[in-house]
């Protein structure tokens, strides 16, 4: 019998490049079926220390970057977590800095969003679910991620890195970037940040009644916000290695 599952992890950016041995893989990875389709391979992880296990699953692919934003099955991903009880969706995010006070490798807990999508689905449409209300990021699961990232930084745990603990995400549908003067337009709409893969997913685990949290690693200025700095891109493995023990650690606080 498959064990009790309270949290699942969606890994972003070069999440489909880890090696997930070091965190004790239970048994092998699967999939499940959902009205919407196959799930991603989930695989079901132990750490060290943690109380129970948590599910992981790569949003753009297991072994490589197969599936850009705009193509995902956002709906099979959460209602697997759904079928399988799953209380607390985790995420991380490879995003674009909109806000000047933003650099490449700082961290972002976003506590709201501005939707900019025009082609997704975003609900079930099943009457047994309920719809949407409140923040779309969950309160406490936010202050999960922010606690765990702050005490792996003071361990020493992570690189000296800055992190940010509310900030407004634009998502927008892509797959292509976003042009200077689209930028332009979410920065005085208030956002801070942009990325193409939060929506659907929020408003989604809001109708499933899953709560909903992301860590945001900032890899690259967004269109015309380099504003003199040095164009840095960060897309490799450390946005990985980085985001996935925050994640571990922020569910096992929630799972305590």
């Amino acid at each position: 019998m498959r064990p009790v599952i309270q949290t699942l992890i969606i890994g972003g950016t070069a999440a489909y490049g880890l090696d997930l041995s070091p965190w004790h893989p239970l048994e092998d990875p699967f999939q499940v079926q959902t009205p919407y389709g196959e799930s991603p391979v989930i695989s079901l992880l132990q750490p060290e220390g943690a109380s129970s296990p948590v599910a992981f699953c790569s949003r753009h692919g297991r072994n490589a970057l197969t599936r850009s934003a705009a193509f995902l099955n956002h709906r099979a991903i959460i209602w697997a977590a759904h079928r399988l009880g799953v209380t607390t969706i985790f995420s991380w995010n490879g995003v674009g800095a909109i806000h000047e006070r933003l650099e490449v490798d700082d961290l972002m807990v976003p506590s709201d969003l501005i939707d900019f999508t025009r082609t997704r689905v975003t609900t079930f449409g099943r009457p047994k679910l309920t719809p949407a209300a409140g923040p779309p990021f969950h309160p406490t699961a936010r202050s999960a991620i922010i606690d765990a990232a702050n005490a792996q930084l003071e361990k020493g745990a992570l690189p000296k890195m800055t992190i940010h603990p509310v900030g407004v995400y634009v998502c927008t549908e892509g797959p292509r970037l976003e042009t200077e003067a689209e930028i332009e337009l979410y920065r005085r709409a208030g956002a801070e940040i942009v990325g193409m893969t939060l929506s659907p997913e929020v408003f989604l685990a809001q109708e499933a009644g899953i709560r909903y949290a992301s860590l945001c690693y900032i890899t690259n200025f967004a269109t015309g916000r380099a504003l003199g700095r040095w164009p840095k891109r960060e897309f490799g493995p450390k946005v990985a290695q980085t985001c996935l023990p925050i994640l571990l650690a922020a569910a096992n606080r929630l799972n305590d």
